[in-house]
């Protein structure tokens, strides 16, 4: 399976496309889009990682302590 890191876009083994054809169709997908694009051993597709989103914010968010 060939799956964009940045968007919905998959190649699936399921969509009956040979491993030549969904590398070709990933290439062509990279061109348009500028994505990246993963290949997966499984057929399910990768999910981001949980984040709370205060940490979040935390992290990205300038310190008001100019030694932190």
């Amino acid at each position: 399976m060939k799956v964009c890191l940045a968007c919905d876009w998959f190649a699936s083994a399921d969509d009956g496309a040979t491993e030549t054809e969904r590398s070709r169709l990933a290439v062509e997908h990279f061109v348009e889009t500028g994505h990246a694009i993963d290949t997966r051993e499984s057929a399910g597709r990768p999910t981001p990682p949980s984040v709370c989103a205060e940490l979040l914010v935390r992290e990205l968010s300038p310190s008001a302590d100019p030694t932190a």
